[in-house]
C-alpha cells in the first residue's frame, strides 16, 4: 500500500511539474530574425503583399532578366554589368551582343507583391489538429510519463511540416509574368528557391518572452 500510494504521489507530482511548465512555456513557429532581416523582409511581403517603389536616382525599378540572372546570379545589379545602357524605350536596360540588344534589366515604375498568407492558411487549417494534438500529449504527459517539453517539441516540428506544406501547395495568387519568365516558367513564388522552405523552424521559450 505504501508503494503504490508513494507511486501515485510521485506520478502526480510529475504532471504538476509539467503543466507547470506548459503554462509557463510556448512554441513560436515561423521565421526568426532581425527586424530587417532579408528573410523576414521577404516573408512580410508575400504574407501581407507589399507597394514597392523606386528609392534611387533613376525613378525605376531595376528587375534583372534571366539573361542578367544566368551570367551574373541573383545578387546582380546594373553596376555588375559593363556597357550596359537604356533603352530609347525606357523600359529596359541591356547590352549590345553581336549587333542585337540583349535585355538584362526591366526598368519598372513600381512593383505590387499580391498577399500569400501561407503561414496564416497554415495555421486555419491545422487549428483543430493542432488542439487534438495537445490533447493527446496531455494524455501522454498524466499516463505515460511524457513532458511538456517534448509536447512542445513535437508540436513544433508539426508546425514547421504544416507551413512548408502550405508554402509547397500556393497556388494563387502565384509569380508575375515577368518573374515567371525569369525563373524558367515557375509559378510558386514562396519555393521557386527552395531558401524560404529551409528557413521555418520553431523555438520553445518562456511565455511571453
Amino acid at each position: 500500500m505504501t508503494n503504490s500510494f508513494q507511486e501515485v504521489e510521485k506520478n502526480l507530482n510529475h504532471v504538476m511539474k509539467e503543466l507547470d511548465y506548459l503554462n509557463h512555456h510556448e512554441v513560436v513557429i515561423g521565421f526568426f530574425g532581425d527586424q530587417d532581416s532579408e528573410v523576414l523582409t521577404i516573408v512580410r511581403a508575400n504574407e501581407y503583399g507589399a507597394h514597392i517603389v523606386p528609392k534611387n536616382s533613376s525613378g525605376k525599378l531595376w528587375i534583372p532578366s534571366r539573361e542578367a540572372i544566368k551570367e551574373y546570379g541573383n545578387s546582380v545589379k546594373p553596376k555588375d554589368v559593363k556597357g550596359l545602357f537604356v533603352a530609347k524605350t525606357k523600359k529596359s536596360a541591356g547590352l549590345n551582343v553581336d549587333g542585337k540588344y540583349v535585355v538584362y534589366f526591366y526598368l519598372l515604375d513600381k512593383v505590387t507583391i499580391p498577399a500569400r498568407p501561407f503561414i496564416r492558411k497554415a495555421f486555419a487549417q491545422n487549428q483543430k489538429k493542432y488542439q487534438r494534438y495537445i490533447k493527446a500529449g496531455i494524455d501522454r504527459i498524466v499516463y505515460e510519463g511524457d513532458t511538456g517539453k517534448s509536447l512542445l517539441n513535437r508540436l513544433g516540428r508539426l508546425g514547421v511540416a504544416d507551413i512548408r506544406e502550405s508554402m509547397r501547395m500556393w497556388t494563387k495568387p502565384g509569380n508575375a509574368p515577368l518573374t515567371i519568365d525569369n525563373k524558367k516558367g515557375a509559378n510558386n513564388p514562396l519555393i521557386d528557391t527552395g531558401h524560404l522552405v529551409k528557413e521555418v523552424t520553431y523555438r520553445v521559450i518562456p511565455t511571453g518572452g
